[in-house]
């Protein structure tokens, strides 16, 4: 192939990936793009995704007694890649039919770079709550992103072969399961001077479906611990992507809030406010998004949960004589029952039942708040205004692609990352400070 027309070889691991394998490689094969290979490599699946990815046209490459995990999966694919660039791709992960195109236009415009990754787009392929939340985060976190970046992503991106193999590939020792590999192969980049381009214009479709637990999983364990190791062994916090100075700011703010309301929690009221929050989230998370909500449906155990929050507030309600707040609890009872019935019947009804379910738990909110006391209520709503006005885009990205009340829930979701992301980085510092400065000058002291 030419210059202008590098082969470029696709690399998707894959582990029991049948629920969005064969829209990936759909979307691979329909590409526009002459010069290409597809390498999927199997780690170890129990399901037939390897069988599809035959049926496909996919080069297969089968990893005996796997999981090894993707970083390992990755490497092997690169090891009998033949492109002179190596673009990694998920297998939940929707390609554009000009998307290698794209690819091979930037490394040709820009020869001075090494590597190039891009973004989600503003239309995940879930319409549950999270999975929109989640990957829309994504989407805007890496378009406010520096061009010139400091790190790397696996889920869309390039690399020039020759310095993928040169800088030793993933670090699969070190991360044997889905982490941060790619941030610690961008970081090694950098450190030997080459240069990874934040391709915004490059931007795929996210199949994920995620879950509350998937999402706390893999924040807390294969992203915010990881990713601290790997700040405080380098030395260096980046100002870039998650780890920008307003976020740092807004997540001690959080850390205040959520001590206010520990301090405060004997006061009549104070323990609804979360409750309502939850209540919140448990009803817009009902609803499908496709980009705008089109009806409402709750499993049997979203069901139950969203029951006992309903019995839990109300009790707490008629212990404290709160006529109001119980009034809308009973309200939100109503119209998360209709919303259920209904809300698949007719497209006219779904903005009533929409209001019907989420206006009596902020107004029963907002009576909370004029029945607690001002001391109480105003440093609350304070450091949650600081909070939004730190990071007025990101509120107002949600308020364009989702509406209002897309957006409010997004808030407790954005306050919850900050506060386990304070922990995470507060136990990984505290613990390296531990084993390498206070136990040594202990066990000196000893001796």
């Amino acid at each position: 192939m030419s210059v202008d027309t590098p082969t470029i070889s696709i690399i998707i691991p894959v582990y029991n990936g049948m629920a969005t394998l064969p829209r990936c490689l759909t979307a691979v094969f329909a590409s526009t793009y002459p010069a290409f290979e597809c390498i999927v490599v199997d780690d170890g699946s129990r399901d037939a995704s390897p069988e599809t990815a035959v049926q496909h046209g996919a080069r297969v490459v089968r990893l005996p007694d796997g999981p090894h995990g993707p970083a390992y999966a990755r490497n092997e694919g690169a090891r009998v890649a033949t492109g002179a660039l190596l673009y990694f791709v998920d297998a939940d992960v929707v390609i554009y039919p000009d998307t290698l195109a794209h690819i091979a236009a930037a490394f040709h415009a820009r020869p001075d770079i090494d590597a190039l990754f891009g973004s989600y787009d503003e239309l995940p392929g879930d319409g549950g709550f999270l999975s929109q939340y989640r990957n829309l985060q994504h989407h805007f976190v890496h378009q406010q992103g520096m061009e010139d970046a400091s790190t790397f992503w696996s889920g869309c991106g390039a690399i020039r072969r020759q310095v993928f193999l040169a800088a030793g590939g993933f670090d699969s020792k070190r991360y044997p399961r889905p982490s941060i590999e790619d941030i610690d192969l961008g970081y090694r980049l950098r450190a030997t001077g080459s240069r990874i381009w934040l391709h915004k214009a490059l931007q795929v479709k996210h199949l994920k479906r995620w879950s509350f637990r998937g999402m706390l999983r893999t924040d807390v364990f294969d992203r915010a611990i990881p990713w601290t190791r790997l700040i405080v062994s380098a030395q260096n916090l980046p100002d870039d992507l998650n780890l920008g100075q307003s976020q740092r700011i807004s997540a001690f703010l959080v850390c205040l809030l959520l001590l206010g309301l520990a301090l405060t929690s004997w006061l009549p009221g104070v323990l609804l406010l979360p409750l309502h929050v939850l209540l919140f989230l448990l009803l817009v998370d009902g609803w499908r998004w496709e980009p705008r909500p089109t009806h409402f449906r709750l499993s049997r155990a979203a069901a139950a949960r969203l029951a006992l929050v309903l019995l839990a507030a109300g009790a707490l309600a008629a212990w404290w004589s709160l006529p109001v707040v119980l009034l809308m609890l009973a309200l939100t009872a109503v119209g998360a029952a209709a919303g259920a019935l209904f809300s698949g019947l007719s497209p006219a009804l779904r903005p009533l039942l929409f209001a019907m379910m989420l206006v009596p738990p902020g107004v029963g909110f907002a009576a909370l708040l004029v029945a607690l006391p001002w001391w109480v209520s105003l440093p609350l709503l304070g450091l949650t205004a600081a909070v939004i006005a730190l990071n007025p885009r990101f509120y107002r990205f949600f308020l364009r692609q989702r509406g209002l009340a897309f957006a409010l829930a997004t808030i407790p979701l954005q306050m919850l990352y900050y506060l386990y992301s304070v922990i995470s980085f507060v136990a990984v510092t505290g613990h390296h400070h531990w084993h390498h400065t206070v136990k040594p000058k202990f066990a000196e002291s000893l001796e």
